[in-house]
């Protein structure tokens, strides 16, 4: 189902700000105003579409359980009931129930609305993805390939496909070879705010028929960033080698602070190895900043080798406690690089909270080896009282073992 439609005023100022800023791809600030309008509009069928419309994006932001309970509400302002069982099975879709979507389905034909964009057509293909997922297959295919007959050029149903491509195992390809090239830009407009996944399956496509189309390159934006790492990477390369290189989608994903911290910093350090961008510095210390502790020496090993001159990046961001900078230390220590590791076990020892530090937590923390080398290093330099500290945890450590 598609969230973008010409926007001819309504007559509530919130229903039209929330369908123009989700037009600008601002789904959380859209989210906000369908809710506010879904109470405050004076009009039953705006209210019903506001619901609608949230249900929409919470279904694009992949939380199908809060679905249900707008669905109901678009029931309860006299809108479409066939649209209500729409959103509601494709919530269900998301919830791998399959069986109750299908029933919802079984109900459901004329999904009309006076502002949201939905058809009758929209329900087969959902009910093709709901077919394909309980393995009845051909009757799945055979019915995506009426409809896209009926329909080629249709946004919602496009839409809809790009989920049920993002979702299962289904090949686009023949769908995608009966586009002929003076409407792929149809296509590529119907897709503008479609599942990332999907879409760039479906995109891949067209861009292998024609390698560089700045039609491909200017939806590239809208969705590659939501790609995971690697996948947004092979975008970044492409509008890079055609001098978009200011539009980075691996530099969007790693300052995006909804994407996962530990994703963030891997697209950071993608950015710089595979590009020398400089910007990707900034984006991989904010990102090391909200890793959990327990991510760190992972982490650190794999910027170490994707990115070896971000590493001290890393260490410079993460530690900020003393249980951090010891969980570094290990890290390093584990990379060969002895000094370094020394270096943040002191920096780690100096902060405030090291007198809350038990031996217990130092010897989960550092393994005896590298409590044992560590020890060691601190006598070189004459630090005998952190050569003491960490011979006794050493010891203490054994005696545990």
């Amino acid at each position: 189902m598609t969230t973008v439609e010409p926007l001819m005023p309504s007559g509530c100022p919130e229903f039209d700000r929330a369908r123009a800023l989700l037009a600008d791809g601002r789904e959380d600030e859209a989210l906000d105003w369908f809710e506010i309008a879904s109470s405050t509009s004076d009009e039953a069928p705006v209210r019903a579409s506001a619901c609608a419309y949230a249900a929409a994006v919470l279904l694009a932001k992949g939380r199908p359980w809060e679905v249900a309970s707008w669905a109901e509400l678009v029931r309860a302002n006299a809108g479409s009931r066939d649209l209500a069982a729409l959103l509601e099975a494709a919530a269900l879709l998301q919830l791998d129930d399959a069986e109750r979507a299908l029933e919802l389905l079984d109900g459901a034909s004329e999904p009309d609305d006076p502002w949201f964009p939905c058809s009758a057509t929209v329900v087969r293909v959902v009910r093709a993805h709901v077919q394909y997922l309980l393995d009845d297959k051909d009757a799945a295919t055979s019915e995506v390939l009426d409809v896209f007959a009926a329909e080629p050029y249709s946004p919602d149903v496009w839409d809809a496909f790009a989920r049920l491509v993002a979702e299962t195992d289904f090949d686009p390809a023949e769908v995608v070879a009966r586009v002929p090239d003076e409407r792929v830009l149809d296509v590529i407009a119907a897709l503008r705010t479609s599942e990332p996944s999907g879409v760039a399956r479906i995109v891949e496509l067209i861009w292998e028929r024609s390698p560089g189309d700045a039609r491909v390159l200017a939806l590239v934006p809208r969705f590659a960033a939501k790609l995971d790492a690697v996948e947004a990477m092979q975008w970044s390369a492409r509008m890079r080698a055609a001098g978009m290189g200011r539009t980075c989608p691996l530099l969007a994903r790693a300052d995006d602070v909804a994407v996962d911290a530990r994703e963030r910093v891997r697209a950071a350090a993608l950015a710089y190895a595979s590009f020398g961008d400089s910007r990707a510095r900034d984006a991989l210390e904010l990102g090391v900043r909200a890793l959990a502790e327990e991510e760190l020496d992972d982490v650190l090993t794999e910027v170490w080798s994707l990115a070896p001159a971000l590493a001290d990046s890393v260490v410079v961001a993460a530690a900020t406690s003393t249980r951090r900078s010891l969980r570094l230390a290990a890290g390093l220590y584990a990379g060969g690089a002895v000094d370094e590791a020394y270096a943040v076990l002191v920096h780690g020892l100096a902060m405030e909270d090291a007198e809350e530090l038990t031996t217990d937590e130092i010897i989960d923390l550092l393994p005896v080896p590298a409590l044992e080398a560590l020890a060691h290093a601190a006598e070189v330099r004459g630090e005998d009282d952190v050569a003491g500290i960490l011979e006794a945890v050493a010891v203490a450590a054994t005696a545990q073992e």
